[in-house]
C-alpha cells in the first residue's frame, strides 16, 4: 500500500516538470517562419515543427549537437521556453 501511495505521489509531482507552455493565439499571429528563422540564426537545425496542444509554436531541432524543444509565443514571436530533449 505504501508503494502505491508513493508512486502516486511521484506521478503528481512529476507532471509539472513535463508541462509545456500554453499560449492563447490572438487574431494576428506571427508567421511560423519567423520562429524557425530565429532558431536557425542561433545555429540551430530544425528537425520538425508543430503547434502544441497549448497553441504555442514548438520547434524540435539541434543546437551544438544537443536535441532541443523550443517554444514560441505565436502572438509575439518571442521564445517562451527551451527544453533539452
Amino acid at each position: 500500500m505504501k508503494k502505491i501511495m508513493f508512486a502516486a505521489l511521484l506521478s503528481v509531482v512529476a507532471v509539472p516538470a513535463f508541462a509545456e507552455p500554453s499560449c492563447t493565439p490572438g487574431s494576428e499571429l506571427k508567421p511560423v517562419w519567423e520562429a524557425i528563422k530565429s532558431f536557425e540564426q542561433e545555429g540551430g537545425i530544425v528537425v520538425s515543427f508543430k503547434i502544441n496542444d497549448g497553441g504555442c509554436y514548438e520547434i524540435y531541432g539541434k543546437i551544438d549537437g544537443s536535441n532541443m524543444e523550443v517554444f514560441f509565443d505565436p502572438n509575439t514571436g518571442q521564445e517562451l521556453d527551451r527544453i533539452e530533449a
